[in-house]
């Protein structure tokens, strides 16, 4: 039987990762991410869309999956002392790939095939162009990742679930 403590921290994980999961969707419908809006478009070609930035078919918005899981780490070190540990972790990614859409301008074939990488990677690290004849980099939307507002949140509303149950001093 698990001890109270690991059912809180499995718990608040969980809680947690809920709350930023919602929150992650919820940047497409508000049009940005962490209270920034993200850059409106700004060529020819992609001026003349109507529908809201980074919201065409809603695929990307409802890709973002969610892995709540357990830990139990058990084992020796090389001096013979013995590991164990117990927690909890909550994964959020996306699954989107990129596929042919009529007409949508095509499907991606280089390594970039899953759009979160394109926005929500490092500039400094893509180092990727719009296209192979120009230098220019695409636009960063970043919709999922750290956010102090939300850690904000999750601090003020969701740390006492971790001491529910223990005696109050």
């Amino acid at each position: 039987m698990a001890s109270r403590l690991e059912n809180n921290v499995f718990n608040f994980a969980t809680v947690a990762g809920d709350y930023a999961r919602q929150q992650f969707q919820a940047s497409f419908s508000a049009g940005g991410f962490c209270g920034r809006q993200w850059a409106p478009r700004t060529s020819r070609w992609g001026k003349k869309f109507t529908h809201p930035v980074m919201n065409d078919t809603g695929t990307l918005s409802k890709s973002i999956e969610k892995e709540a899981k357990r830990i139990d780490i058990v084992g020796r070190r090389s001096n013979n002392t013995r590991i164990f540990r117990k927690g909890a972790y909550y994964w959020i990614y996306t699954t989107e790939k990129s596929v042919p859409t009529k007409g949508k301008r095509g499907r991606k074939t280089d390594r970039y095939k899953n759009y979160a990488a394109v926005h929500n990677t490092d500039p400094k690290f893509g180092l990727y162009t719009v296209n192979q004849y120009s230098s220019r980099r695409p636009v960063h939307r970043p919709f999922i990742g750290f956010s102090p507002k939300i850690d904000e949140h999750i601090a003020a509303h969701f740390i006492d679930k971790i001491f529910e149950g223990f005696p109050q001093t």
